[in-house]
């Protein structure tokens, strides 16, 4: 049995994991999904190593790591913080960094081609969201309908400062055993730009869908942690 620890990109929580629990209990594993801190914005003292402190204070023992989108550099964070509890870090569309990139540098140096996605600025600009009268199409194509309206609604205002952070990683990190998986319809990370990351695990797949497999796809993607942590 293994225990996977669930964690979301940017503007989302661990509410977007809801399929992917029980379909991870029925294969006999266990799994939590984490909030990382600051939902909803108007913090402005927040660090990428609050993300890690969050994920290793919210399991015992080791687990392997899953981050979607934006949460690929909060899981390399704590893989960094603390590689001993770490048995896999498994990437889902997300950004696998190298030492010194931050989510800005990531995002700026994506070459594929992307669909816009409008973002909204808190007045306090403490923190970004998500234009969700746009943002279906580009986040969640390939997802029903009915999965489309229940997530929009729930996307959050997310703190910009850990997305400035630049990630220090070294031999920790380096360490732990990495897979990735592809999304190759995906309009928010590109392909390509997936590709070109997944270089540096040691493990991938490929699902045909969007940028949120765990909405489009939960069976698929579960049987990909599943193969993935064995």
């Amino acid at each position: 049995m293994t225990l996977f620890v669930l964690v979301h990109g940017a503007c989302h929580g661990a509410w977007c994991w809801r399929d992917i629990i029980p379909a991870l209990e029925a294969r006999g594993h266990r799994a939590v999904a984490l909030d990382m801190p600051g939902r909803g914005g108007g913090v402005a003292d927040l660090a990428l190593a609050d993300h890690a402190r969050t994920i290793l204070e919210g399991y015992d023992g080791r687990a392997v790591l899953v981050g979607h989108s934006a949460g690929g550099l909060s899981i390399s964070a704590a893989a960094q913080a603390a590689p001993d509890r770490v048995e896999r870090l498994i990437y889902v569309a997300a950004l696998l960094p190298s030492d010194g990139d931050s989510l800005g540098t990531m995002m700026g140096a994506l070459e594929g081609e992307r669909a816009a996605l409008s973002m909204l600025r808190a007045p306090d600009k403490l923190s970004y969201c998500f234009d969700t009268s746009t943002a279906g199409p580009a986040l969640y194509n390939g997802a029903s309908e009915e999965a489309i309206a229940w997530a929009l609604p729930q996307i959050c205002y997310e703190p910009n400062a850990p997305h400035r952070d630049a990630l220090t990683l070294g031999a920790a990190f380096d360490s732990v055993p990495k897979s990735y998986v592809i999304c190759t319809e995906d309009r928010v990370i590109p392909e390509m730009d997936q590709t070109r990351m997944a270089k540096a695990a040691d493990d991938t797949a490929q699902i045909e869908t969007g940028h949120s497999p765990f909405l489009s796809t939960p069976e698929t993607l579960t049987d990909h942690l599943v193969r993935m942590s064995a």
